[in-house]
């Protein structure tokens, strides 16, 4: 603000009552103060020399300032290993129904940094009538993968993404066993597997077996493999493919069919994919299914959904419980429980603050739910709407700032002091040797400004980015040759910002 321009903004206060006169008064001499303050900038020990870059310098109305984030990067805790995203049901929007397909597979597969895709291998159609009684003699003439449009739009998607991305492993989960193998006789509905049927966990091995090869004829390995989807939830009223397990179970399926399905793949010499566990819908289930699971001797991983009542002590604790082995979250969307038509930066700050919880309680990969969705509550990463061109969404642009180097980085505690505004939830920091990413999101519309990050040692480079109302993962401030183990960053309201720095 120039002087001429407080003159005048002083004339206009004489005008005014004597509250605004006072409320006036206090933004001109704020404005002052500002002024100064940039005509001096030495008064600050990090101010901006010359060589550095600002863009979009917000404009303060109400300030909380103060306070610090002690950052660990001397204690690394779990690394993350699985960052991706899936393609449950609207797989044939995105390789079909959009008219962009080219720019959307770009922006997931090139442009995130994922290495992870989840497919669903479908029970509807495929196996509906039992093949024959021989569960070692597969008559895969009784088999249709063709019939089913989601399993064709999956395998199309997954190529595309492998020639963009050849790092992509394949994460394959089963929602439910083929109907003949239901309690129920349907894919859908829950119900549970039918041990009454004849070599029934053997005939299930070989279902998984069928679509396995079918993928390996289509040049796809399935790296890892889910037997079970949400066994944890009561769903005889959903109308998709379901399936109950209990923990005995669980432990059952996981000792007879996947040890079935390891000696028939070892046999035939195809890649035998990791297995993980059951994906429960709550975290906080997951233990219970540990022991039962871990004694099967087939499960490497463990993995959990978490919609409802979501927290970083929810996840410590099954993380606690799966021990070395990890906790993976693998299904969470944007929007979820918002509504039809909620805010899209408040729904992109929620899912900023789901990975905080994930993270922070000890997860070590996180799965999207998909990666395109036509609803309106911004349930996938692009909207992908039938007949337009794909969109990104705020979601998108957050899962791409948080995600940009989370791959094979660790998890670091950080400690908050006299922050005003938010506590240790809104905050979550990784490192790898020599640089470290620090996330906070900030759900207020006030600022917060001139929080001091410290490092516990000098830094050399620093580059601050921003998702809000008005930016995208955007660089807002970049600096070099900083060489002090503290910086003073401001974050703005209702927003999410990255510090990146190397040391």
């Amino acid at each position: 603000m120039s002087i001429y321009q407080l003159v005048l903004l002083s004339k206009i206060t004489d005008q005014l009552s004597i509250k605004e006169k006072f409320m006036r008064k206090n933004q001109i001499l704020s404005a002052i103060a500002v002024t100064l303050a940039c005509a001096v900038l030495s008064c600050r020990k990090n101010a901006v020399p010359p060589a550095q870059q600002r863009v979009n310098q917000p404009v303060i109305n109400s300030v909380q300032s103060g306070g610090s984030i002690t950052v660990g990067i001397g204690s690394p805790l779990q690394k993350i290993d699985l960052i991706g995203a899936g393609c449950y049901f609207y797989s044939g929007h995105l390789v079909n129904g959009i008219t962009n397909f080219t720019d959307a597979s770009n922006w997931l597969w090139h442009d995130l940094n994922v290495n992870v895709f989840k497919i669903v291998l479908r029970a509807d159609g495929v196996e509906d009538v039992n093949d024959n009684t021989d569960p070692n003699n597969t008559d895969f003439s009784k088999f249709n993968f063709t019939g089913n449009s989601n399993l064709v739009d999956q395998i199309t998607a997954l190529k595309k993404a492998q020639l963009i991305n050849p790092a992509i492993k394949v994460w394959a989960i089963v929602l439910s066993p083929p109907k003949y193998l239901k309690t129920n006789n349907s894919v859908n509905n829950g119900g549970t597997l039918n041990a009454g049927v004849t070599n029934a966990y053997s005939e299930f091995g070989e279902f998984l077996y069928a679509h396995i090869k079918n993928l390996k004829d289509n040049g796809i390995t399935v790296n890892y493999l889910s037997l079970m989807n949400e066994p944890d939830y009561p769903s005889s009223g959903i109308a998709y493919e379901s399936a109950e397990f209990t923990t005995a179970q669980a432990q059952s399926v996981y000792t007879s069919t996947a040890g079935w399905l390891k000696t028939k793949l070892q046999s035939l010499s195809i890649s035998v994919p990791v297995f993980a566990s059951p994906d429960c819908i709550d975290v906080t289930h997951t233990g219970s299914y540990v022991s039962g699971l871990n004694a099967s001797g087939n499960v490497s991983l463990f993995t959990t959904h978490q919609y409802f009542n979501s927290s970083a002590a929810n996840f410590s604790s099954a993380s606690s419980s799966a021990g070395a082995k990890g906790l993976y979250m693998t299904e969470w969307h944007a929007g979820f429980g918002m509504g039809t038509t909620p805010d899209e930066l408040t729904a992109a700050l929620d899912l900023v603050n789901k990975f905080h919880d994930a993270f922070r309680g000890g997860a070590k990969g996180w799965l999207y739910f998909e990666w395109g969705n036509p609803e309106t509550n911004f349930g996938g990463l692009l909207y992908t709407p039938w007949g337009a061109p794909a969109v990104r969404k705020k979601n998108y642009y957050v899962f791409q700032q948080y995600t940009a180097n989370l791959l094979n980085e660790n998890y670091i505690p950080t400690t908050l002091t006299g922050i005003t505004n938010f506590g240790a939830d809104n905050v979550s920091a990784f490192t790898t040797s020599n640089k470290a990413d620090i996330h906070v999101v900030n759900w207020n519309t006030d600022p917060q400004n001139r929080v001091r990050l410290y490092f516990g040692g000098n830094i050399s480079t620093i580059r601050i980015y921003r998702t809000s109302a008005t930016e995208n993962n955007a660089l807002i401030w970049s600096q070099d040759n900083v060489n002090q183990n503290y910086y003073d960053v401001d974050y703005a309201g209702k927003s999410f910002t990255t510090v990146r720095v190397t040391w």
